[in-house]
Formats: structure tokens, C-alpha cells, sequence
């Protein structure tokens, strides 16, 4: 593979795509898709942006391309690009890194739409084809433990329910089968509406500043299943989610905030949650239908349907957090520049 040897010398070529794909936020479910419970997802209007331009050499934002410390895009460039064809990939993202968004899902998404459409001049792959390698990407990079939650909410937009089995209730869009540490898992992706009575209602996030490892959250989650009494608060978290797939296509704010903060006391139980989190939703709690936290957990980020949001806002930033007031996103990854 042909790198950079001086990155002062190297000629960088003309734009040719752009794309850009959403983060996500559980609404319920964490932990516990990997055991078989549904996990309730949402796309949110915050964006990871990915270009690529013709170059001599390989660059990841201006500097040498190390495979070895990109994994993600090292195996997205495998399925979709070839190392013997150099390019120059700028990331540009407002989503927080190692938050429980999904940063890395929405730019492996974003990544791959563009790496497709140059490879096959002016085709991407599919929406399906490209949540597929994404989250083979994701689980290479995790050791074989991740779910397709977050690669699916970024490619689909809207809200994304796995389970794992078929809901016959919900559109189905595709089944994925991978083989991990735990043994074989079976995901079926689906897609819910979201009412009217609930896409205008605001979504307030609040980051604690301190980075949530998906990796380590999982296998510690893990090791605890070996625990009976463990795996009785695991089962609460699951049947709450499994409830939480009709309130969220009935749309009403309050019960789906309340079923938020009550799944954030069963998060807690199973040890994902922490004082900074407990401490942020303690504080929006007042300005909001409920809150929880979002993500593997551990650091992070909370989640609030808020009915006052520059109030919530205020809250986060007076505990310590730093606040994004965003909203429910509709579209997924999208090509949204191409120059020749």
C-alpha cells in the first residue's frame, strides 16, 4: 500500500464525494440487544460529514494514513475501495467521539457511501449494502461484540428497532447473522414511524465529557451474566423494551418519558450508569417527559425528551455537561456533494 512519505510534498487532488450520515441515540434496549432484546434506536440531527479526493498517497485529514490505527476505514476501503488507488479522506463530524452517539457508526456509514460511489463512478452501494459492512467494520474494531444498531440508524435514518427475531408489526429491512465470543447472533433490522405528535418534540443531549468505551462496557456486562440475580435485572431491562415498541408508535411524550427514566433505573441496577450521568438526569428531569442515559454507558452521554429545552439545556451546563438541542432526523447517510 503506497502511504505518505513527506505529507509537506504530496499534491491534493479535487473533491469528488461528500456524504453525511446521522447519530444515534437508545431510546431503550441497551445491553440487552445483545441478549436477545429488541433495542429501540433514533437517528438525531447531529452529523458526521466524510470527503474524498484523488491523491498520490493515502491521507486521513491532511496527515499519513496508519491502517493499523483506523480499522474502521482500513476495512471499509477492503470492501469498497483499493489500496492501490490512493485517496485523500477528510472527516468533518459534530458529533461527540466516545460518547455512545454512535461517532464511529455514522462516519464507517458516511465512509463507505463514498468509497462505493468513487469505486463505482457515481453508484453507491446500497442502504442495506453499506449497513452490512459498517457493522462488520464495528465489530472487527470491538472484538467481535457490537450489535447493528447504531450502523443501521445511521443508514436508515428515522427510528430502527433490532431484535432477534422478526416483528410482523414493524418493516422489516434485513436479517444479519455474525459469529462473536458468545457464539452466533441473529439481528433482524426494522423501521417504525414516528408520529407527528413526537418528531416535533425536542431532543436535548447532555455529555458528561467523560469518554463511554463500548468495548469495555460490553465485556464487562458480560462477565456479569454469569450471575443469576444479574441476569434478573438483564430480563427488566428487556421486557421494558420490548413495551417501549408500542409507546413509541402511539407518540405520546410523557409515557415515553416515562418509560425512559424508569429504564434508566433498571440501568443503573445492571451497573452501566454513574454518578456523572445520575447526576444529569437528575437535573433535566424538571424541564423534560423523562431521561436516560444513551449508549453503553459508563461516561457519556444522557438523553432528554424535553417540553422545555433551553431550560434543560442550562441545567446540563450547570452540572457540568455540555448540551446539544437537536431534534428526531428522518433521512440517513446521504451523498450531499459531488464534483468531478
Amino acid at each position: 500500500m503506497k502511504l505518505a512519505m513527506d505529507i509537506g510534498e504530496v499534491p491534493m487532488g479535487r473533491l469528488m464525494w461528500r456524504a453525511e450520515a446521522p447519530a444515534k441515540a437508545i431510546l431503550f434496549g441497551e445491553h440487552a440487544v445483545l441478549y436477545g432484546a429488541p433495542a429501540i434506536a433514533i437517528a438525531i440531527d447531529i452529523r458526521a460529514s466524510v470527503s474524498i479526493e484523488d491523491s498520490e498517497v493515502w491521507l486521513l485529514n491532511g496527515e499519513e494514513f496508519d491502517p493499523l490505527v483506523n480499522p474502521h476505514l482500513t476495512h471499509l476501503i477492503s470492501e469498497f475501495s483499493t489500496f492501490e488507488n490512493p485517496l485523500s479522506v477528510s472527516i468533518d463530524s459534530a458529533i461527540p467521539i466516545a460518547a455512545g452517539l454512535g461517532s464511529s457508526a455514522a462516519l464507517s456509514v458516511a465512509s463507505g457511501m463514498v468509497l462505493s460511489a468513487s469505486k463505482n463512478s457515481d453508484l453507491p452501494a446500497s442502504t442495506e449494502t453499506l449497513a452490512r459492512a459498517a457493522h462488520r467494520a464495528e465489530a472487527r474494531a470491538q472484538g467481535g461484540r457490537a450489535s447493528p444498531t447504531d450502523t443501521s440508524v445511521s443508514s436508515l435514518g428515522g427510528a430502527v428497532i433490532v431484535s432477534s427475531s422478526r416483528i410482523s408489526s414493524l418493516e422489516h429491512h434485513w436479517a444479519i447473522d455474525m459469529d462473536g465470543p458468545d457464539g452466533t447472533n441473529h439481528w433482524d433490522v426494522h423501521s417504525l414511524p414516528i408520529p407527528p405528535s413526537l418528531i416535533s418534540v425536542p431532543l436535548v443531549i447532555g455529555f458528561t465529557g467523560i469518554p463511554s468505551s463500548t468495548r469495555e462496557m460490553v465485556e464487562s456486562v458480560a462477565q456479569k451474566m454469569e450471575s443469576s440475580s444479574f441476569r434478573i435485572s438483564m430480563d427488566e431491562v428487556s421486557k421494558l423494551s420490548i413495551e417501549s415498541i408500542d409507546l413509541l408508535s402511539k407518540g405520546d411524550p410523557q409515557l415515553i418519558g416515562d418509560a425512559m427514566t424508569r429504564c434508566h433505573s433498571l440501568l443503573q441496577k445492571i451497573g452501566v450508569s454513574s454518578p456523572e450521568l445520575d447526576n444529569l438526569i437528575e437535573a433535566v428531569l424538571p424541564f423534560s417527559y423523562g431521561a436516560k442515559l444513551t449508549g453503553a454507558g459508563g461516561g457519556g452521554c444522557i438523553i432528554a425528551l424535553s417540553n422545555d429545552p433551553e431550560a434543560c439545556a442550562n441545567a446540563i451546563r450547570e452540572t457540568g455537561g455540555t448540551p446539544y438541542v437537536t431534534s428526531f432526523a428522518d433521512k440517513g447517510v446521504r451523498i450531499t456533494d459531488v464534483k468531478s
